[in-house]
Parts: structure tokens; C-alpha cells; sequence
């Protein structure tokens, strides 16, 4: 996006009341707009934008959830305006000058995550069918990768010399296949679990939380912004989401994140079925199992250089996501034990 100059959104601003003094370049989307009424954030709407982000905030207020960062309406009371092709949307500024240490930031964001599902919580009808259907076709396509990947590490074997990614797939396939396992493992525990169910809760997801998604004002509150890409789904994309791109690092053994996880779980607690579906859906070598498939494919679009590269760091992610897979398994089995003993 080339950023807009003052006297290009004058016109646009005047839909909303405002006398721009002068703008603050934020990023390739958004400018900080400096008012006699205060400081705002234009932000421009990507061509494909989320069509339920302004339904969201509907929502957002009919479930008396404040913490989130409001729009500013503009004179026809709408909350996207659209200008010279575009659509935008406009909010206050928040200081965001607490300082404080990266995990309580984190801590006080995933309280407000459970929240914000807490109070959109509703339930969606399931029958024995879909769950069926669900279970048998995600097996399916994770065998079918299971075995393109066994396939590879055969067809590499029977060569003298490997290519550096070959011989990293081969490297990795024992560990990979295991976590395969393991996803269908907890899939079908899932599937048990869901025998007698009627029903599943969904919630307003927020898409893409993150601790730059989360603002505090001048008072020190903290609220969430940026639902662009919010909707209905299951409680438990919004921590799959985080993890899958928090992970996304070279290795190290997170504990921060099991923390939050469990301060997201005490204010908005999966249910047993969430909890093997989480898991079993955040195990899965996703990125790996793309990568052995799409190979041979992309020889010309891609140098090995290149393509080694992202298999290492698919595998670096794979194991961020391992560790704390394990970590939640193993609190998630004591919790069990001990409700066992109880009882």
C-alpha cells in the first residue's frame, strides 16, 4: 500500500468530524492521524477482507464484551467507509506505553482471549455422521501422507548420493511418522469422546491473537484489537493459530507458552474432546509432510539451497510445537490420575 498524504484523506476524514493536522506513517496499511479531538489509526481493508469482521463487532457489543478496541463511526453511522476504491476504518489511539515483562503482557492477553469466548459461547448441533465423516477422512489424508513420506525415504535410500534436503527427510522421517501417530491417536480419541454429544460450542475467535494485537490506554487497561479476521470456529484455533506461529522460531524449549495456555484454561477450560482435538490437530507435521510432497514439484521453481532451508526450519517449528504438545500431555494425564483417585 503506498501511504496516503494528508491532503488525499482530508476528504475522507471530514466523514467523520475530523481536522487531520498532520499523519504518522504505522505501516504498509495503517497511518496514526493527529487531531485537535486527539490522535486515530486509519487502517485500510485488504481488497479479500474477512466479510464477518463487521458482524464480529456487532457481536462483540450485543455480548457486552468491552475490551476490545471500538471503531469510530463515520456520518452515516457505518463503521467501514469506503474511499477511492478502498475501504477503511478508523479508531481511537491507545498509548500502549505499559511497560511491563513479555510473559505478564501474555498473561493478561489470554485472560481477555478466554473472556472474549466466554461471553460469545454458543452451541452448534452435531450428529454421529459428521463426526464419523470427520474422523475417517482426516485419517485418511493422514495416512495417505504418512505413506508419501515413507515412499520418499525408500526412494532416497536406494540412491548413493542424497541431495542435502534428502537426506534431511530421511533424518527426520522416524520422528515425524511418530507424531503422526500420535495425532491419530488422539484423533480417535476425540471421535470416542464425541460417541454421546449432541452438540459442540463455538465461540468468536479473535484469528490471529498476538501481544501486538493487545493495547493498553493511558489508565493501563488492556483491550484487544484488530478482528479483522475474527468469525464462529472452535475454541481451540485461536491457541492453534498462536502456537503454530509462535513456534515458528529456531528451537527452544517454551515453557511461557504452556503457562499461558493454562491461564487461558482456568478463565475458559476446553472440554475433555477439545482437549484431544487440540492436541491431536497441533501434532500433526503439517509443514513437513507439505514440504516431502510438493519436492520433485518445485525442483525448478526452487533451489535446493532454498528448499533445505525450509525444511529445517519446518523441522525446528515441528519440534517447538512438539515440546509443548508433551508438556500439556503429560499435565493433562496427572489432572486425570488424580480426578481417578478422587473419585
Amino acid at each position: 500500500m503506498q501511504q496516503l498524504s494528508l491532503s488525499e484523506i482530508r476528504p475522507l476524514l471530514h466523514d467523520y468530524n475530523l481536522s487531520p493536522e498532520y499523519t504518522e506513517d504505522l505501516s504498509k496499511k495503517a497511518i496514526k492521524i493527529y487531531t485537535d479531538t486527539g490522535p486515530f489509526v486509519l487502517k485500510k481493508l485488504s481488497k479479500g477482507f474477512n466479510p464477518y469482521f463487521v458482524d464480529s463487532l456487532r457481536i462483540l457489543k450485543d455480548n457486552k464484551y468491552s475490551h476490545h478496541v471500538p471503531l469510530v463511526s463515520n456520518n452515516q453511522q457505518q463503521l467501514l467507509s469506503y474511499y477511492k476504491g478502498d475501504y477503511y476504518y478508523l479508531m481511537p489511539w491507545l498509548s500502549n506505553e505499559q511497560e511491563e515483562e513479555r510473559d505478564a503482557r501474555h498473561q493478561y492477553l489470554f485472560k481477555e482471549v478466554a473472556t472474549l469466548h466466554k461471553k460469545t459461547e454458543k452451541k452448534l448441533d452435531i450428529s454421529t455422521k459428521d463426526v464419523s465423516n470427520h474422523y475417517e477422512e482426516t485419517v485418511k489424508r493422514w495416512d495417505q501422507a504418512k505413506e508419501m513420506y515413507e515412499a520418499f525415504v525408500e526412494q532416497c535410500e536406494q540412491k548413493i548420493y542424497l541431495s542435502p534436503f534428502e537426506l534431511q527427510a530421511v533424518t527426520y522421517y522416524t520422528e515425524v511418522s511418530r507424531a503422526i501417530d500420535f495425532s491419530k491417536k488422539k484423533l480417535e480419541e476425540w471421535s470416542n469422546l464425541m460417541e454421546e454429544e449432541k452438540a459442540t460450542r463455538v465461540v468468536l475467535i479473535h484469528g490471529k491473537i498476538s501481544a501486538h494485537h493487545f493495547l493498553y490506554d493511558d489508565d493501563g487497561n488492556g483491550y484487544i484489537t484488530n478482528f479483522e479476521r475474527s468469525k464462529y470456529a472452535s475454541p481451540i484455533d485461536d491457541f492453534l493459530l498462536f502456537m503454530n506461529r509462535t513456534a515458528t522460531t529456531y528451537p527452544i524449549q517454551s515453557d511461557d507458552c504452556v503457562n499461558w495456555f493454562y491461564t487461558y484454561q482456568k478463565g475458559y477450560p476446553y472440554t475433555a474432546e477439545e482437549m484431544s482435538l487440540f492436541l491431536s490437530y497441533l501434532a500433526y507435521p503439517d509443514r513437513i509432510c507439505h514440504l516431502i510432497k510438493t519436492y520433485n514439484k518445485e525442483k525448478k521453481k526452487r533451489s535446493e539451497l532454498d528448499r533445505n532451508k525450509q525444511l529445517v526450519k519446518a523441522y525446528w517449528q515441528f519440534k517447538n510445537v512438539e515440546y509443548f504438545v508433551m508438556k500439556v500431555s503429560e499435565i493433562e494425564e496427572k489432572k486425570k490420575m488424580e480426578a481417578e483417585e478422587q473419585s
